[in-house]
């Protein structure tokens, strides 16, 4: 197949499709599974085992102390040949490492498009793959493994940068409103007063346990209690009151923080994005966590920030 002009990936799913169990499937293993790769094709396709020579140190472990393997050149390579019935011959052998090497050295480096590891299959969380003809991104699973597995779940890159310009827009254009506006500030209103209720509820439990370390004091002094139970109650205390310090401190910073400052500062930000026209990566990894595209070609945008409205 190969030597027809068959792909690593193109092989993997005809043996998927047609039903042939995995090397790993055929030795048991536990995580083996159901779906062939084009590495495991590559790893077939360069075995001089097949040819009937029995190879030996192709492989070796880094160190006594890192498990981890690492190839070894072929002129290091122990080779006794005609060992063992051949499957193929030599010449086919031969002349697929050529090929190999020729595809190899012809392989333009790979271009990262702009949703690359943004962008993911709704339905198996496969990453979607760039299609140069189709110009957009198809399910990387359905690539590599056919239809059988996941669908096609396709969206063109220009459909998708659009419809994330134009998000952004709006929510441009809606941060300019003041009734918009009021109700951020109402909202953090609400919640500046919701912490500063629970500083005080921290700030009484604080008092509460200083009064119980006084009221103990008094205890040691009058030999109720022993001075191993006195510091056992005082270090809990201690570490307590210390916990409950640092979140006053937290809850006090937060409920100082400007609201208007960073909502103005996320304006400019995105006003300055849009001068640009143009949906560049800095704009979408800022912006956007992930997109999810689901079998009909919809987007699901999970952005970085959740709209006022």
């Amino acid at each position: 197949m190969y030597l027809q002009g068959t792909g690593f990936d193109a092989i993997a799913r005809t043996l998927t499709r047609e039903g042939y169990p995995t090397p790993a499937q055929i030795v048991g293993k536990s995580n083996a599974g159901k779906y062939w790769h084009g590495s495991t094709i590559k790893l077939i396709l360069t075995n001089p085992h097949y040819t009937g020579d029995l190879v030996q140190c192709r492989e070796k472990t880094r160190s006594v102390t890192i498990k981890a393997r690492e190839s070894v050149p072929i002129d290091q390579q122990i080779v006794i040949p005609h060992t063992h019935q051949a499957l193929i011959s030599r010449e086919q052998f031969e002349l697929v490492q050529e090929m190999m090497t020729g595809r190899k050295k012809k392989r333009p480096k790979a271009k990262k498009h702009l949703f690359t590891n943004v962008a993911y299959c709704a339905d198996c969380g496969q990453s979607l793959w760039y299609i140069q003809y189709r110009r957009g991104y198809v399910c990387g699973t359905y690539v590599k493994h056919g239809k059988h597995a996941c669908g096609q779940h396709t969206i063109k890159e220009a459909i998708l940068k659009s419809i994330i310009l134009e998000d952004i827009r709006e929510l441009s254009r809606t941060l300019d409103q003041d009734n918009v506006l009021g109700k951020i500030k109402a909202s953090a209103d609400r919640e500046k007063r919701s912490k500063e209720k629970h500083i005080l509820d921290l700030e009484k439990q604080i008092i509460k346990l200083k009064d119980n370390k006084n009221a103990l004091i008094k205890k040691l002094a009058s030999g109720t209690i022993s001075d191993e139970d006195y510091q056992e109650f005082v270090d809990d205390t201690n570490q307590e009151m210390q916990q409950l310090q640092v979140k006053v401190q937290q809850l006090k910073f937060s409920a100082q923080s400007n609201v208007q400052l960073n909502l103005e500062r996320v304006k400019q930000e995105l006003h300055t994005f849009l001068k640009l026209d143009e949906l560049t990566p800095e704009m979408l990894h800022q912006l956007v966590e992930k997109v999810e595209v689901k079998s009909d070609g919809t987007p699901i945008i999970h952005y970085r920030f959740t709209s006022p409205v």
